[in-house]
């Protein structure tokens, strides 16, 4: 029968944050469980140590500024738990309460040392920008933190290579096409400073401009079947948001035939305010609008 080695005391007796991150509050613990030791007179420190003050200092700046998605806890959590494996190697099980860690000189350095650790494996040529600007959003950083490290080990490269292959796996079914032609209306009508609000329920436009007075419809496609319901979304549009103009927008990759089928239904003036337009002449058609709402 096979024998199995028995996990080491310390794999058992000490706290799981102390091995892993599960979240933010795990870090908090860790840094608060150290900065309580780093206050002893009597603990394993050199309270007057110059690296042993500029950690506890380190530590008060985050208890002020707040632990959740600060990106510097992040990091230097990593280290701290790198030096306690390495205790657990040397000694089997370790007490943070008798076994100190050496500290460095320049803590701002371990963490960018850190973050370059994460963010730069994992291909041939380095990646030279920080996790900060490519994500600005503290919240979406944190996120992306989480999900670097559970998923691809810290590795950067892989992360942002797995989003851009599920994007484009998105965007090969109907409803992501719809939102992909959605989010590039959008987009555009931002670029122009004009606020949109979004309806997908049943009775609206997807988007209304209400600085324009203008309700925005897509379609990847086109059947004739859907005319009827095409044509009841705009009519109601135009009864309850009281609309001076409808745009119907489609992709421009949208068949010559199928295109001509939707402008016939602008041209029989069926709704006398719609036009029928692909996405590559939205920019031009807001700028023409705009201009015509502000003379």
């Amino acid at each position: 029968m096979p024998r199995f080695q028995k996990p080491k005391a310390s794999t058992i007796g000490t706290p799981i944050y102390h091995r892993k991150r599960r979240s933010w509050e795990d870090d908090k613990d860790l840094m608060m469980e150290l900065h309580g030791i780093l206050t002893k007179l009597d603990g394993p420190y050199d309270y007057f140590d110059k690296n042993v003050i500029q950690f506890k200092t380190k530590i008060d700046s985050f208890i002020k500024d707040g632990f959740q998605e600060n990106v510097e806890v992040f990091f230097l959590c990593m280290w701290i738990r790198e030096q306690l494996t390495e205790l657990t190697i040397k000694k089997g099980n370790y007490n943070l309460q008798v076994d100190p860690l050496i500290f460095p000189s320049d803590i701002n350095e371990i963490i960018r040392r850190e973050e370059s650790k994460t963010t730069q494996k994992g291909g041939s040529k380095i990646l030279n920008v920080s996790i900060s600007d490519l994500f600005p959003n503290p919240k979406l950083r944190a996120f992306a933190l989480e999900r670097i490290q559970m998923l691809h080990r810290g590795d950067l490269i892989a992360y942002l290579s797995s989003l851009v292959a599920r994007e484009k796996e998105s965007l090969m079914n109907y409803s992501a096409n719809i939102m992909d032609l959605i989010h590039i209306c959008e987009h555009k009508l931002a670029l122009r400073n004009l606020k949109t609000k979004n309806n997908f329920s049943v009775g609206e436009t997807d988007i209304w401009v209400p600085e324009l007075s203008l309700g925005v419809e897509v379609r990847d496609t086109w059947d004739e079947s859907e005319e009827i319901a095409l044509i009841q979304t705009l009519s109601d549009t135009n009864f309850r948001k009281r609309a001076n103009h409808l745009c119907l927008v489609t992709t421009d990759d949208l068949s010559d035939a199928k295109f001509l089928k939707l402008r016939e239904i602008e041209k029989r003036g069926v709704i006398e305010n719609l036009s029928v337009i692909r996405v590559g002449d939205f920019a031009n058609y807001l700028d023409a609008l705009k201009q015509s709402v502000n003379d």
